[in-house]
């Protein structure tokens, strides 16, 4: 647990504690980002991705972010580059944002083909690639040709288990960048109540939510 940014309302304060413990285990504590990285987030329009965005900004990263073309001015405005993944290929956007090098960390939370591509558009020997959702059947020889580092990431475990809680104490330190301005959670527009949760439920699975879906519960 941690104290709510006094910034945030109760429906912001209530978006943030899954996804930034996402975003900071894979970005902080496995890959360690810092300052001249170059990091690309695959869905920086979403719940996750969002967050993982503003927290690689903050710690010095140059950011750049997949989105559909729809969403590519949300994400610049959360300070990535976006790159429309709907008409751009890997290979391209590699050889456009990196000069063909691949990103030193790859932050993944789309999973399935997008795992894939993740493998591909990863940095020679010191490239990171860190997915929540790597679920599911992968080869894992493009990323193997590459000698670059594989992270799975399931933030529940702590939760669950009792074991490594303490690295949680991430939430202390999201709540200072939400005091300093570098951290705002993207909140889906659409309000949901409990009598509505499978409406929620079924926002996330098709896709059409923008940012991360908060239900409300009424007394």
């Amino acid at each position: 647990m941690a104290r709510k940014p006094a910034t945030l309302s109760m429906r912001e304060a209530a978006a943030l504690p899954l996804a930034v413990i996402t975003a900071w285990e894979g970005l902080v504590d496995r890959a360690g980002v810092r300052a001249g990285q170059k990091v690309l987030v695959h869905g920086g329009a979403g719940g996750v991705g969002s967050v993982a965005v503003q927290v690689a900004a903050a710690r010095g990263a140059e950011v750049f972010a997949t989105a559909s073309a729809a969403r590519t001015p949300l994400v610049r405005r959360l300070g990535a580059v976006p790159i429309d993944y709907t008409s751009v290929p890997v290979e391209r956007y590699v050889a456009e944002h990196t000069g063909g090098a691949g990103f030193d960390i790859v932050f993944d939370t789309v999973g399935g083909s997008v795992l894939d591509a993740s493998f591909e558009a990863v940095r020679t020997y010191t490239g990171h690639v860190v997915s929540a959702l790597g679920w599911g059947t992968h080869a894992l020889a493009p990323l193997s040709f590459r000698a670059a580092t594989y992270s799975g990431i399931f933030t529940l475990l702590p939760m669950l288990t009792g074991r490594g809680r303490e690295h949680h104490g991430d939430l202390r330190e999201a709540a200072a960048l939400v005091h300093e301005g570098k951290l705002r959670p993207l909140l889906d527009g659409t309000r949901y109540t409990l009598a509505d949760v499978a409406d929620a439920h079924r926002s996330v699975e098709n896709g059409t939510a923008n940012g991360k879906v908060v239900v409300d519960v009424e007394p």
